[in-house]
């Protein structure tokens, strides 16, 4: 390898080794696999869910947190902060999604979706922002979806948290980024979790989950002088 050929290997790998990490929706799915890829970068990763995280990490720790309770995501914070100074990096991906006519979806569904899918980046973002901008750095990452960049029929409350979620990373990012602290939404297409066996859609392809969460934590690991912004990417 040349000298230039090094000199790039080595600038496009943030170092996670020794980081302080945070997962939300960290039982299943995309959250379970970033954790682990997390830990094996030598990370010390806290997962946040309702069910238990099975991980098999002494760098693994799991949180009982129900994310739509403001008090379950504060006491799990302050677990965290009892144990460290700051968080290096928040991962907001807890959600999930309901479907159909508007009429038939109910206030109360709507409210425990929006609790879920928007409100808890939000409250979780606010705990770890006033460390982040102490150090001058860190990284958010939001996990929205496609749905938040197009709206389709039978998506209204579930694009409408989306969309949502983006805005919100939006205006964060421009709010933080002279901290030095990147905020990055990533939008997927369909990947392979449970979410479709809930909603009952049939997707025509998937992405694989271990796949998606190698691809955020490829975003996860640029230089801290490069901000990833809204990021989409689908099944080929």
């Amino acid at each position: 390898m040349t000298r230039r050929g090094k000199l790039c290997k080595e600038r496009l790998t943030m170092e996670l080794n020794g980081k302080i990490a945070v997962v939300t929706g960290s039982s299943s799915g995309i959250g379970l696999a970033l954790c682990g890829l997390l830990c094996g970068k030598g990370a010390m990763v806290y997962g946040l869910s309702r069910r238990e995280s099975v991980i098999d990490h002494d760098a693994f720790f799991w949180l009982e947190t129900d994310v739509m309770q403001a008090h379950d995501i504060d006491r799990s914070f302050e677990t965290i902060f009892s144990r460290h100074e700051h968080i290096d990096l928040l991962v907001n991906n807890a959600g999930f999604g309901v479907f159909g006519d508007v009429e038939s979806i109910d206030p109360e569904t709507w409210q425990r979706l929006m609790a879920t899918n928007l409100t808890a980046p939000f409250l979780c973002s606010r705990k770890v922002v006033p460390g982040m901008k102490r150090q001058h750095s860190g990284t958010i990452v939001n996990i929205s979806s496609i749905a938040g960049k197009r709206g389709f029929k039978g998506g209204s409350a579930y694009c409408a948290s989306k969309f949502g979620v983006n805005g919100f990373s939006e205006a964060l990012m421009e709010e933080l980024r002279e901290f030095g602290i990147r905020v990055c939404s990533v939008n997927p297409g369909s990947t392979d979790t449970a979410f479709f066996d809930l909603v009952g859609i049939e997707p025509k392809k998937l992405m694989k989950t271990e796949e998606l969460a190698c691809f955020v934590l490829s975003l996860i690991e640029l230089p801290d002088t490069m901000l990833p912004d809204q990021i989409q990417v689908r099944p080929l």
